[in-house]
């Protein structure tokens, strides 16, 4: 009787933590759709589509094709998308749409290299309305294919290139969850590298993204198998693998200067506050040759310097950097707290991922701050290198990680690349014609029979 009751009560007990865990399980999947701006009420869309005609901008001065002059008094016809002429004497046709180009500065819409639409798809307009004609989705989802196919098919938007979810290896507990709560994909075993990059050949990613926990096994066993599908590998340099093997590697784009400050850390032993000065001496030391390597082995490098530079001031004084940002454009299911949120992906001061403590000694802060522009110091270092051997250089912005607004964080990348040391027209070209070149896709200039995603200012941006 005794082992009866045991059972009964223990068959409750089961049912009780059942009957418990599904409405736990159903808040806490609405927590992370929330953090990631699912829940957000969406824009229709459908009010901004506006029907392509033939369009004439007239007397307008045009970006020259190699992106280092404004050529006067040019008329522009764009017919269908398409950019039909560049003429200084044609005349418009009659049935064209007239738009007076006095005075203003066209130019190729502006490419962002590097961003996270999450859930959030009022972004798309966010973007366009900054003149960011293309993103590149650096964790894609199912979401993400098919706004690419509706904006493909007339849906206002900027073009995109959706890369897959970052994968990583983890133990299948581990890896389940994390692909629940923060969008990754695992691999368990190098076996299962073919079957996962199968999968996202199969549903037509533009390329596979590999993490920073993804072992040395299975980054290669992903190489092997993204070169039998003959689909591209970008994405983060994997904490296991040092810089010889990715020299060796089918990884032909990083998606931040800052991997190879992280790779020259690891390889300096690890810097602290004590030791800037020595690790800013290794990375100029080395910087030449990761260039060189980039260089030789054809890779591109997405910058994310903003990011990099704000770091020390999310840090230190949230309240002032989220000041300098257009934080109200933001998605609200993003930027505000959630029970979970600053365990992921915070923005506000109480809430912020990279906050730390004010409640440690002066001298621990100052060190804090020190670290954090010597990692942004790095990172300018390095983009010098590359620009002196001539590495291949994306302008990428991480849009929608704290703080970096989506479309505005494309202008505070090109200021951080001029602040950096590059000419306007250098960056300007790590935004148009350097990505479009690299996707082997007609845009990023203005030429006949490229896309009309163009831009027009009121003021030339060749000039600080």
């Amino acid at each position: 009787m005794k082992l009866k009751l045991v059972k009964k009560w223990l068959f409750r007990v089961i049912l009780a933590q059942i009957a418990l865990s599904i409405p736990v399980f159903i808040w806490f999947d609405y927590q992370i759709d929330d953090m990631w701006g699912a829940h957000t009420v969406v824009v229709d869309h459908t009010k901004f589509n506006i029907a392509q005609e033939l369009i004439a901008i007239e007397n307008v001065n045009v970006l020259s094709a190699d992106g280092t002059a404004m050529l006067a008094d040019k008329t522009v016809i764009i017919d269908r998308g398409k950019i039909q002429s560049i003429s200084s004497s044609i005349s418009p046709p009659a049935n064209a749409l007239l738009v007076d180009g006095q005075g203003k500065y066209l130019i190729p819409g502006l490419i962002d290299s590097h961003v996270h639409l999450w859930q959030s798809p009022n972004d798309l307009l966010l973007y366009l309305a900054n003149g960011v004609t293309q993103v590149r989705e650096l964790n894609g989802s199912e979401d993400h294919l098919q706004w690419r196919e509706e904006i493909e098919n007339g849906r206002m938007g900027p073009r995109l290139f959706v890369a897959s979810s970052r994968i990583n290896s983890n133990g299948r507990l581990k890896g389940w969850f994390d692909s629940w709560t923060a969008k990754t994909t695992n691999i368990d075993a190098p076996e299962g590298a073919e079957t996962v990059v199968k999968s996202f050949s199969s549903n037509q990613f533009d390329a596979v993204k590999v993490y920073s926990y993804l072992s040395k096994e299975d980054f290669f066993a992903v190489n092997k198998a993204a070169e039998k599908l003959n689909i591209p590998i970008l994405g983060h340099i994997p904490m296991s693998v040092k810089l010889e093997d990715i020299w060796n590697s089918s990884l032909k784009e990083l998606a931040h200067i800052e991997e190879f400050v992280k790779a020259l850390d690891r390889e300096f032993g690890g810097y602290n506050s004590s030791n800037t000065e020595q690790f800013l001496q290794f990375v100029q030391t080395r910087g030449g040759d990761v260039a060189n390597n980039l260089k030789k082995n054809n890779m591109a490098v997405v910058t994310t310097l903003w990011l990099m530079e704000s770091f020390a001031k999310q840090r230190h004084d949230i309240h002032t950097g989220l000041s300098e940002v257009e934080l109200a454009y933001v998605n609200p299911g993003i930027t505000e707290l959630s029970p979970i949120a600053s365990k992921v992906m915070g923005w506000l001061p109480n809430s912020n991922i990279y906050r730390i403590s004010h409640d440690h000694p002066n001298d621990v802060l100052e060190g804090d701050k020190n670290y954090w522009n010597t990692y942004a110091k790095a990172n300018q270092i390095l983009l010098q290198a590359m620009l002196q051997k001539g590495v291949v250089v994306l302008a990428g912005t991480d849009a929608n990680v704290p703080i970096a607004v989506p479309g505005f964080s494309m202008h505070d990348e090109l200021m951080s690349l001029t602040n950096a040391g590059m000419s306007p027209s250098q960056a300007l070209l790590t935004a148009t014609a350097a990505p479009a070149n690299w996707m082997k896709i007609k845009s990023g200039k203005i030429a006949e029979g490229y896309n009309a995603d163009l831009v027009l200012l009121d003021a030339n941006p060749l000039i600080r």
